[in-house]
């Protein structure tokens, strides 16, 4: 009798990541895994019970690949607001598929924006530093925080569907152009 194979859960779940990331999440399924491993599918459910526990995991790495980029992109930079926004459309050009799986699905459809602005990890952070750079109210950062997440989402999902062609260029003008133009509203709604 051959010896078994022994497959790790790291390797099961870079594996996977892999896939997800060349062909989607709906692209991940036991039987593909497993001969991506050169393995039966009894590790993959010994180490993750279902296949919906495996796609927890592959969730948990994506989000983790995708928070590493946003915190680089904002450290070591005087614009860090606009390098966060931008790291986020890098993000959607070059991991499509992670982008989907993360920011496209239906996670947040019966929340409103302003639910979820403030309620993310490192929101308190960036509601503060847009309260330093601008002077503005908690609502009125809020408000700038939304405004600026749905235009960057927006640049964003349209490279992850591969409907955009703008340059970083074009991305940092529009991006921009967005924030000190909410900024300005923002501020003479203030003043009122």
């Amino acid at each position: 009798m051959p010896p078994k194979i022994k497959v790790t859960e790291d390797e099961i779940i870079n594996v996977a990541l892999r896939i997800v990331r060349e062909k989607g999440i709906e692209s991940l399924n036991a039987r593909d895994l497993a001969k991506e491993l050169g393995c039966s599918v009894h590790p993959i459910f010994r180490a993750y019970q279902s296949m919906e526990g495996l796609r927890i995991a592959v969730y948990r790495k994506a989000e983790d690949i995708y928070n590493e980029r946003m915190l680089s992109a904002g450290e070591h930079t005087e614009d860090g607001f606009l390098s966060i926004g931008l790291a986020y459309i890098d993000f959607a050009k070059n991991e499509k598929n992670l982008f989907k799986l993360l920011f496209m699905t239906d996670q947040f459809r019966e929340q409103s924006i302003m639910d979820i602005v403030g309620n993310t990890k490192g929101d308190d952070e960036v509601i503060n530093l847009l309260r330093q750079m601008t002077g503005l109210s908690v609502k009125a950062v809020k408000e700038l925080y939304a405004g600026m997440w749905i235009t960057t989402h927006g640049i964003a999902s349209m490279f992850a569907t591969n409907n955009c062609r703008f340059s970083d260029e074009e991305n940092r003008r529009l991006l921009n152009n967005s924030f000190m133009g909410l900024i300005l509203k923002l501020k003479n709604e203030e003043e009122q």
